[in-house]
């Protein structure tokens, strides 16, 4: 019996003094026959350490730890154990070791532990596919740990593993999600340009051969787990898919008849990704979809595809008072004016007639989204068209073409926002929206006059003095439209605009008081600033 004064630590360390046999019977004694747990972990951890330096006692050492590591209860002591196996690095440790992860003890240390120690032991093809069943671990740092570990190997060998066992049809959607994403990560990692696949298929040609053989089930499992909101899957299902086109292109196409509500829906968000042209056709006929979120994924794949074909479809679908179309979802208009507002941006050079010849349509919804979607692109060709627009007396189509013009930032309709201001028939919020649109173009033009562009400079300052009398005598006007005139001769006001801002210090409400008197104080600042500078001078 081993003498209770001697912690593990001294046997260890005096292993030479005590024979090494005998310092092995001693801290198996500890082991065997303690009560103290502390010192029973300890005598685990330094017989690992023995062991792996004297082959002759290895089997010995080997005998006691596994016992540990299979009979114990104690969750420190079967870490130590595993610990103490990785450390002789005995082949025979492999099978408890491997044992114990699929009892599948709820315990992310033991886990750990575990796997740490079958890799010190051996990494081959039996563990690398441990690695692999452990992707599918409920712990994070589980399958952080086995991730790091597998990306370490060769891409070729990894991915081929990978692949082999995303056939398994025994396992989880959440375990074929993360070999999906890690064959996506080992693809990208090989720094593949989209544009140009030449790099990855010379130098890896065996691990294209393998992905083209298994495309069908790699399309199969990336359709079936595929989750637009994981953005790392949606990625590494795109990068493989990229690689395979266009072999891959026809199959992913046909998957927009499947029966299968999520398959199809999962097709059309990679085809918008893959940017399948072949595919337009197809998608424009199932916009009108009994299901919403069929039609809203259809909609942004026709917006990334880019194909100006698709906006008259598209288009189409915004005439609610067409009742030929089963629009229900009055959300799916921001859907579709974002996805022509895309298939613009792609095609920098296209004219913008099919846009211009709707704002002649009979419906007022349609016309509305016209004129958000040509405020969006922004380009000063749809000035004219909209400004015609601002005759319509409906609010909302109004309201979007003067909006549309305060993005565009021409100068040329401040004119007839004006006229809306000054118009008495005209409801506050249009004037507040055109006052809100005029502060814009100022804010586009403004360094045009401050580059002595005269004749711009005399325009403006025009501009500004017809607000400034506009407000000074705007006893009745709404508040809010008082309150934007204001902070727009904050910044563009000059001397001139103090009196206007002084006649409405004493206003009701408050707030019209207080930015009044922020106004007056900033322009008086600006004055008082610009005098100092000429006296230095």
């Amino acid at each position: 019996m081993s003498d209770p004064k001697l912690s593990p630590q001294d046997i260890y360390d005096k292993r030479e003094e005590f024979g090494l046999e005998n310092s092995v019977e001693m801290l198996t004694d500890i082991i065997e026959t303690e009560k103290d747990n502390n010192r029973r972990k300890e005598a685990v951890k330094f017989l690992g350490g023995i062991g792996n330096y004297i082959p002759r006692l290895k089997n010995e050492c080997f005998t006691t730890i596994e016992n540990v590591l299979i009979s114990e209860d104690k969750i420190d002591l079967k870490c130590e154990a595993a610990k103490a196996l990785g450390k002789l690095k005995n082949d025979k440790a492999l099978k408890p070791l491997k044992w114990l992860l699929e009892q599948k003890l709820d315990n992310v240390e033991l886990r750990l532990a575990t796997l740490k120690a079958i890799m010190k032991i051996k990494f081959e093809v039996p563990q690398i596919n441990v690695f692999i069943k452990e992707l599918d671990s409920s712990y994070n740092t589980v399958r952080e740990f086995v991730r790091n570990h597998l990306v370490g190997i060769e891409p070729e060998i990894l991915i081929k593993f990978l692949l082999a066992y995303l056939k398994n049809v025994d396992i989880s959607n959440e375990h074929k999600t993360e070999i999906i994403k890690l064959i996506g990560y080992e693809l990208s990692s090989i720094n593949i340009a989209f544009q140009d696949m030449n790099y990855i298929k010379v130098k890896y040609p065996e691990l294209i051969s393998k992905l083209y053989k298994d495309k069908a089930v790699l399309l199969e499992e990336i359709t079936r787990t595929l989750r637009e909101e994981d953005t790392e899957l949606l990625n590494s299902a795109v990068s493989i898919l990229i690689l395979l086109s266009p072999e891959i292109n026809k199959d992913v196409i046909k998957l927009l008849l499947s029966d299968d509500f999520i398959v199809r829906k999962n097709a059309i968000i990679l085809i918008g990704k893959l940017k399948l042209r072949d595919a337009v056709d197809t998608l424009i006929t199932g916009l009108d979809n009994i299901y919403s979120e069929v039609s809203v994924a259809t909609i942004e794949a026709l917006g990334e595809i880019g194909d100006l074909s698709a906006v008259p479809e598209l288009l189409e679908v915004l005439n609610v008072e067409d009742i030929s179309f089963e629009y229900t979802d009055i959300d799916m208009k921001f859907y579709i004016m974002d996805a022509v507002k895309k298939i613009y941006s792609a095609n920098k050079d296209a004219d913008f007639s099919i846009l211009f010849s709707h704002l002649n349509s009979d419906s007022d919804t349609l016309k509305e989204s016209v004129a958000f979607i040509l405020g969006e692109i922004g380009s000063e060709e749809s000035t004219k068209p909209l400004i015609n627009l601002l005759k319509i007396r409906t609010l909302d189509v109004k309201k979007n073409a003067i909006i549309a013009l305060g993005k565009i930032g021409t100068v040329e309709p401040i004119r007839n926002l004006i006229e809306i201001l000054e118009d008495s028939e005209s409801y506050w919020l249009i004037k507040k929206v055109a006052v809100d649109a005029i502060y814009n173009i100022f804010q586009r033009n403004w360094y045009r006059v401050r580059g002595k562009d005269e004749y711009l400079e005399r325009m403006l300052n025009k501009y500004i003095a017809t607000l400034i009398d506009y407000l000074k005598q705007s006893e009745t006007e709404n508040t809010k439209v008082k309150v934007s005139l204001i902070k727009f001769l904050e910044i563009y006001g000059e001397e001139s605009a103090l009196g206007a801002l002084l006649s409405r210090v004493n206003d009701f409400p408050r707030i019209i008081r207080i930015h009044a008197s922020n106004a007056i104080k900033k322009i008086e600042d600006k004055i008082e600033e610009r005098l100092g500078l000429n006296n230095v001078d």
